[in-house]
C-alpha cells in the first residue's frame, strides 16, 4: 500500500514538471527555435536559442516516455 501511495505521488509531482516543461516548450518554439529565429527581427538572442530541435525532440521522447511508464507503474499494471 505505501508502494502504491508512493508511485501516484511521484506520479503526481512528473506531472507538475512536465507543466513546467511544457511551458518551457512553448516559450522556445515562441522566440529561440531555430526554425522561427530566422523570420524573427533583431531581438536580443536568449540563452534557449541556442537549443538544436533534435535535443528538444529526443528531450520531449524521453519525458513522454517517462511519464507513461510512471504511469503504468502506478496502475500496476
Amino acid at each position: 500500500a505505501d508502494s502504491t501511495a508512493l508511485a501516484w505521488v511521484v506520479f503526481g509531482v512528473l506531472i507538475i514538471v512536465a507543466a513546467l516543461g511544457i511551458s518551457v516548450l512553448l516559450r522556445w518554439r515562441v522566440s529561440g527555435c531555430p526554425i522561427h529565429r530566422a523570420s524573427a527581427e533583431h531581438r536580443p538572442e536568449r540563452p534557449e536559442s541556442h537549443f538544436k530541435v533534435p535535443v528538444v525532440l529526443g528531450h520531449g521522447a524521453f519525458a513522454v516516455a517517462t511519464v507513461a511508464l510512471v504511469l503504468l507503474v502506478a496502475l500496476k499494471v
